[in-house]
């Protein structure tokens, strides 16, 4: 193939599995060079689009320091299932990364290794990585970038004290008062990559305190959803965005479940969620319900009319409990 033109071998290569497409990297320096142009990666996922059916969601789910693409399936919906696709290795390296947390921006991930002491923006799909060598310890991150900017150019945000995020261009986290001691309804907090100022303080459509349950997700690429279950009465709300922007939110509420005699437990602070809207169901991954020795890492498949349904998703075997999920589509970004 050495003989063919650029186009002719981009066009051949294209169509190779993305399954495939490490093997095809790693045989000739040409064509792992090739792979990478933004040309060949927008045909390629034009020609090998990620295979997700009705009622499946592809995701991305760091469990025991692993990083692994997984499919979410409700087909069928007595049923439910989650099949792993794959494990997401560094494609530098033939050793397993190491992660503790993990942020994502339009199929961009930025990783924390095990040590704190280094984070790496990195396209699984392209296999370009950068790496910051810093310690990382006390921070918590977030990636985004500027609107209306052609250049698309990414920027990551470290910043201190613990919060729950979640990122699509602007950043949004739940977040409480410090000052206050939790007696203060907790708020969403955002921060504007464009302006790279935080925003006002937006209301959540419900009241939190300081022990409840509060956690956002995303919804596509232009939606928030925030879970919040109810310390005391352990009743559980689903609440989706239908206008969120760095200065006003709206929301509706897509789910409310009385999680008693279903878990009899609250999600831990840490947890995350899936959302099906079509058949109106939130996956949340979790521990398992031994909440004294949890040993188990399970999604929870809860939706109107009582259904509630368990997956197994294997034992825990690192001091990272929660397992954090989001849904996944690979990307043709390049990383500079």
């Amino acid at each position: 193939m050495n003989n063919l033109s650029k186009d002719l071998l981009e066009e051949i290569l294209s169509r190779v599995p993305t399954t495939s497409l490490r093997k095809v990297r790693s045989t000739c320096k040409k064509w792992n060079t090739l792979s990478k142009v933004e040309t060949f990666t927008k045909k390629h996922l034009a020609q090998s689009p990620p295979r997700t059916s009705k009622g499946e969601i592809l995701a991305i789910v760091l469990i025991n320091c692993s990083l692994r693409l997984m499919s979410v399936n409700l087909n069928d919906f007595d049923h439910p299932s989650i099949k792993l696709t794959g494990t997401l290795i560094s494609l530098n390296s033939s050793d397993k990364l190491d992660i503790t947390q993990v942020y994502h921006c339009e199929g961009l991930l930025l990783c924390v290794t095990e040590d704190y002491a280094r984070l790496v923006l990195w396209n699984p799909y392209t296999g370009e990585s950068r790496w910051i060598c810093v310690d990382h310890s006390k921070y918590a991150h977030a990636l985004g970038f500027e609107e209306g900017n052609p250049c698309r150019a990414y920027k990551v945000l470290r910043f201190a004290h613990h919060v729950h995020e979640i990122y699509d261009g602007n950043v949004y986290w739940f977040a409480q008062d410090k000052e206050a001691g939790g007696n203060v309804p907790g708020f969403i907090l955002c921060f504007d990559f464009t302006t790279e100022r935080f925003a006002p303080r937006l209301p959540l459509p419900f009241e939190s305190y300081f022990e409840d349950e509060v956690t956002l997700s995303n919804v596509g690429e232009e939606q928030l959803a925030v879970l919040f279950q109810n310390l005391d009465t352990y009743e559980m709300e689903v609440w989706v965005t239908t206008k969120v922007e760095p200065n006003g939110v709206s929301w509706s509420k897509f789910l409310a479940v009385d999680m008693s005699p279903l878990t009899w437990f609250q999600f831990f602070t840490g947890g995350s969620f899936l959302i099906d809207e079509e058949r109106r169901v939130v996956v949340v991954f979790d521990g398992d319900k031994n909440v004294s020795e949890t040993s188990r890492n399970i999604a929870y498949f809860i939706g109107e009319n009582d259904y509630f349904k368990e997956v197994d998703l294997g034992e825990v075997t690192t001091c990272e409990v929660f397992p954090h999920a989001f849904s996944y589509v690979p990307s043709s970004v390049q990383i500079n």
